[in-house]
């Protein structure tokens, strides 16, 4: 009897031993079509550049200190040099340094300091920081559908996350010519329309405001060499201190430590296997298995790589690779022939739209990256919850359910909707689930 059981333990043992080894084997060649999916979408790149000499060698030099939070075969973000032949993409913004550590710790403070905002209404500086709508424990996004400006005026869009922002091709939801965050981080500063942080015309004045402050005195000229007062009159120090230090801080932001990620890298730690449910939702995003309708999903196609979103740019392996898509997913048919609210319209402008109508509510497809933590959605956030999210697409578009019916130019990726049961669509959010950290510590 005792010789039976000890079998029977050694036997199931063995099958236990063979179950882990299958399951193992199936994870690992589900990871495989998975860098495979990525490297497609990497050559099917819209622009694509081999690294010159000069730009491979200023790369690297940049990049020694953005590489402990980069793994292994994972591509790295592009520093723009104004190396690449393509100006409109890489233009030269004639400052150095781009990154180091004392430029990031100028960038830091710039960030979380509520003194880099005007009142026109208190005709005061102060009451608002970009961490006011990017906020570190939200994933540096806001909780809010529309962001507030410093006088209580709503802006146009949602506030996105800033983690790996340094690898989006384009940094609005709706304008295809700020390539660069250095670029970008003008419009929060000094646009009216809307009125964010207040700045436009009293760039001297913050200038002068940050050189009252010791500490900022001694950062910028550990970071750029220069000094106060004399360089501030001499004109060597102006507001693009300012730009290049909150670009060069939100560059580090680099977050590639979520159990998606070390399932990829085949390290997941103990316990933190993926689910059935798990699984089961990745294999339904990246249409490797289709609905118990017989659709295949379609999320990956403009979810895409290793981002998820077909709007990205970066180096891997010494080449440059970009892409940028704008698609109208049917949110809104206001009038019967595919009108979107104002003033969001999409990225084409008045003219553009008058001359081919069907550029009508195209935006940019946001990364899913923290996206559970990250609600409410949308260019608007005017979904509040990842189920809401999928409904959308299972109608085709939320504007299918609505007075007007489905807007005539939705993207033909979104049109045709999908049947899904409630156990997929739990299946798909727990996948999602997998895609954030859950600490933001800097």
């Amino acid at each position: 009897m005792k010789t039976l059981i000890c079998l029977l333990i050694f036997w199931l043992s063995f099958l236990g031993c063979s179950d882990g080894e299958n399951t193992r084997d199936a994870d690992q060649h589900l990871v495989r079509i998975l860098w495979q999916r990525f490297e497609e979408v990497e050559n099917q790149s819209q622009y694509s550049e081999v690294l010159s000499a000069a730009a491979w060698e200023a790369h690297r030099k940049d990049l020694v200190f953005l590489s402990p939070l980069i793994p292994e075969n994972y591509p790295e973000p592009y520093l723009p040099h104004g190396l690449l032949s393509d100006a409109r993409i890489d233009p030269s913004l004639g400052k150095s340094p781009l990154i180091n550590e004392d430029l990031v710790e100028l960038g830091k403070k710039l960030f979380f300091d509520e003194r880099l905002a005007y009142s026109e209404r208190t005709s005061s500086f102060g009451g608002m920081s970009c961490s006011t709508c990017h906020r570190e424990e939200l994933a540096f996004t806001d909780r809010r559908s529309l962001g507030v400006g410093i006088d209580g005026a709503a802006t146009h869009r949602n506030a996105p996350t800033l983690l790996n922002a340094a690898y989006n091709s384009t940094l609005t939801w709706a304008n295809p010519v700020f390539p660069l965050l250095e670029m970008q981080a003008k419009i929060p500063l000094f646009g009216n329309d809307p009125v964010e942080m207040g700045l436009r015309g009293k760039e001297l004045d913050i200038l002068h405001k940050l050189g009252e402050d010791r500490e900022y005195r001694e950062l910028i000229k550990k970071a750029y060499g220069l000094e106060y007062p004399s360089d501030l009159l001499s004109g060597r120090i102006d507001y693009s201190l300012i730009t290049f230090a909150l670009a060069a801080f939100e560059r580090s932001l680099i977050r590639f430590d979520t159990r998606f990620d070390r399932f990829l890298q085949n390290d997941l730690g103990p316990g933190e296997a993926l689910t059935r449910s798990e699984l089961r939702g990745l294999k339904l995003f990246y249409g490797i298995e289709p609905l118990s309708s017989g659709t295949s999903l379609a999320c990956s196609s403009c979810h895409s790589g290793l981002m998820l979103t077909d709007s990205f740019h970066y180096v891997r392996e010494g080449t440059y690779y970009n892409n940028k898509e704008f698609h109208n997913t049917g949110i809104y048919n206001t009038n019967g022939q595919g009108a979107y609210p104002s003033p969001n319209h999409g990225y084409a402008t008045a003219t553009q739209l008058a001359a081919n109508p069907r550029l009508m509510g195209q935006f940019r497809t946001p990364p899913l990256r923290f996206v559970g933590l990250t609600a409410p959605y949308g260019h608007d956030g005017s979904f509040t919850d990842l189920d809401s999210i999928l409904k959308h697409y299972a109608a085709g578009g939320r504007a299918s359910l609505g007075a007007f019916g489905q807007n005539p130019y939705v993207d033909e990726k979104v049109r045709n909707g999908f049947a899904i049961e409630q156990d997929e669509a739990a299946a798909l959010i727990d996948f999602l689930m997998t895609l954030q950290t859950t600490s933001f510590s800097l």
